[in-house]
């Protein structure tokens, strides 16, 4: 078996002579994707945090449309009981008011 002499490569020439760290624009391409996933981070924080608000806020709505429902039905039935005739007749009976029974008639001025 016979070994050649064959001239190494200058890639690895280069290679040897680069010095080991990182560049200057791979640390800037790496710290702005860096900041870019603390913004998404925080954006997400916040969302679920007015999320939750949001929610919150609605359950406090509901049960306040709830009690104001409740208020109104209850308005609305005294109301209606209220203004059945048998219970006007009977509070206008109180104050002494009387059903006329004769036609109206119409005064006239000579």
């Amino acid at each position: 078996m016979r070994f050649v002499n064959r001239p190494k490569h200058t890639a690895t020439k280069e290679k040897a002579t680069k010095k080991k760290g990182l560049k200057a624009h791979l640390v800037d391409d790496y710290l702005r994707f860096v900041l870019f996933l603390a913004l998404i981070g925080m954006v997400y924080i916040w969302n679920s945090h007015y999320a939750e608000r949001q929610m919150k806020e609605m359950s406090v709505l509901k049960k306040e449309v709830k009690s104001l429902k409740s208020k109104y039905l209850e308005k609305r039935s005294m109301l209606s009981a209220g203004t059945q005739f048998t219970q006007i007749k009977h509070k206008a009976d109180s104050l002494g008011l009387r059903k006329y029974r004769e036609p109206a008639f119409k005064l006239i001025k000579k």
